[in-house]
């Protein structure tokens, strides 16, 4: 069972190590400038005018980590949420196979519960060395050396230890909840496998000036797109905040240079973090999502090459998915960063929207789809490889 899921148990992983880095990482730095601020007060190396000002950069960051951190937390979430989700339910089959065999239902549950605590365990235990030990030195000794504030020892990160611990409660209540749903059906149920969701018509199709026009392969993805709505919202939901991110990344930095020249040095650094980590979970949201959407459509991507699609048609008739998917959630992603850095530069009292200039935009927008096309290139080898004749067989 476990020997299939290394790609999900890597996701898993690499998620959770995202949004607990963010959190300690930045969460770390405010706490060591006050020591270091006090440090040098005591020390007399530098004027309290001089202090006051490191101490309004103190408090920038800590603002900055209340908020930035939420996004990536909320993305994990809901990625974590849809991979555990889908992998219990993809492997019904084995679950029934194993309640033929003799095992309880609570040792069917708490198998993928230790899975789950593994992969988050990994994912804390990660985050919690790239943020308080690599981000939130690499930013707090950028910022020393640039005011020549004294160095200071590390101190507790309790906001990244209570952000971990509720993560990891999260994943396992998800994974307790949903193999404990699975596990209660009968084997003979289980072992039938799911029935499909009956199809139905979209929107689009009810508009016949749009629909009649579009080729057989766009028909298709749009149908498959708008079938399960709660996939869709959940995806479109996840590409939109990572968007959001990117975009409010690239806004603080280029808004602090033009607004607040003074604060460049203190507030690039961390910008410059957000911005690569939001890039790296857009990717890995996207990779997560096709590669749910390549596992669940085997037979279906197996009945194309038996059909004689050739390779790169068969990797289009399931990427276009994708990225119909990525173009929705940055078309909301795009102006739901605007918005929040609005309300953002208020909260943190320097810096203004008005600042951010067009090309933030473009380069989120570019940005975006380079992640797109690295999650692809990723996943163009398994379509390859999936056997027609294992993918093909009927579960009688």
């Amino acid at each position: 069972m476990f020997a299939t899921n290394k790609v999900r148990l890597f996701l898993i992983a690499a998620m959770t190590m995202i949004s607990v880095a963010m959190v300690s990482g930045i969460g770390s730095v405010p706490p060591r400038m006050r020591y270091a601020i006090e440090a040098a007060r005591a020390a007399g190396t530098h004027t309290e005018e001089n202090l006051g000002f490191i101490y309004m950069q103190a408090l920038g960051i800590e603002r900055i980590s209340f908020v930035f951190p939420l996004f990536f937390i909320a993305v994990t979430c809901l990625v974590v949420f849809m991979t555990i989700t889908r992998m219990i339910e993809s492997e019904r089959g084995q679950i029934g196979t194993l309640k033929t065999l003799g095992y309880r239902q609570d040792q069917i549950v708490a198998k993928y519960i230790f899975f789950t605590l593994v992969a988050s365990v990994i994912g804390v235990g990660l985050g919690m060395l790239l943020g308080h030990y690599g981000m939130a030195s690499v930013i707090f000794h950028s910022i020393r050396n640039f005011y020549g504030l004294p160095n200071v020892a590390d101190n507790v990160p309790l906001v990244g230890l209570t952000i971990m611990l509720v993560m990891v409660a999260f994943s396992l209540a998800v994974t307790g909840f949903t193999a404990l749903h699975v596990a209660r059906h009968r084997p003979s149920k289980l072992l039938m496998g799911k029935s499909p969701k009956v199809g139905g018509k979209i929107l689009l199709e009810r508009i016949p000036f749009i629909w009649r026009p579009l080729p057989f392969r766009y028909k298709s993805s749009l149908r498959n797109i708008f079938r399960y709505r709660v996939r869709f919202f959940m995806t479109v939901f996840s590409m939109m905040f990572s968007t959001a991110l990117v975009f409010c990344g690239m806004a603080l930095s280029f808004a602090i240079a033009l607004s607040e020249p003074a604060m460049i040095d203190t507030i690039r650094p961390i910008s410059t973090i957000i911005v690569l980590a939001a890039i790296f979970l857009n990717a890995m949201v996207i990779y997560n999502i096709t590669n749910i959407n390549i596992d669940e459509r085997k037979r279906e991507i197996a009945t194309l090459k038996v059909l004689g699609y050739r390779p790169l048609e068969v990797c289009g008739y399931v990427f276009r998915e994708i990225f119909l998917l990525t173009i929705i959630g940055v078309a909301f992603g795009l102006p739901a960063g605007y918005f929040v850095m609005d309300f953002f530069f208020q909260y943190l009292e320097f810096g203004g929207i008005q600042y951010v200039n067009w090309y933030v935009w473009i380069i989120t927008l570019v940005l975006s789809f380079v992640s797109l096309a690295m999650a692809d290139l990723l996943l163009f080898k398994k379509i390859h490889k999936i056997d027609m004749n294992t993918s093909l067989k009927v579960v009688e």
